[in-house]
């Protein structure tokens, strides 16, 4: 895993025009911090919604396996994409995307199954 600042790292790791079309050309590191955040916020979104759908779903067993998966998930999460090392705070853009994208996938599968 490489380990950047968090602006060099999303300099580095996030291909913009691929996530964003409002941020075809970021002209800088902050313009990637920008677009990095649209990008996640968004998927935090869709997690939280899928999240909170499946919830309403479940009895109360359900839910509580389901409540602790979720806080192993973002532990693992946070292991796996996340680094601190003195005054310095790095996030691997690309773990982020694809763990976040994944979970959100595995919710979405869960929705299916109890609806189907």
């Amino acid at each position: 895993m490489r380990k950047f600042g968090i602006a060099v790292a999303i300099a580095f790791l996030l291909p913009v025009s691929a996530y964003a079309a409002s941020c075809d050309a970021p002209r800088n590191g902050f313009d990637n911090v920008y677009c990095f955040a649209k990008v996640y916020m968004d998927l935090d979104r869709q997690l939280n919604e899928n999240y909170v759908a499946l919830m309403k779903l479940l009895n109360p067993a359900q839910k509580q396996v389901l409540r602790d998966g979720q806080r192993g998930w973002i532990a693992a999460r946070d292991k796996q994409c996340y680094r601190s090392e003195g005054n310095s705070n790095a996030v691997n853009i690309d773990c982020a995307l694809s763990t976040t994208r994944g979970r959100i996938q595995f919710l979405s599968d869960r929705l299916a199954e109890c609806r189907g």
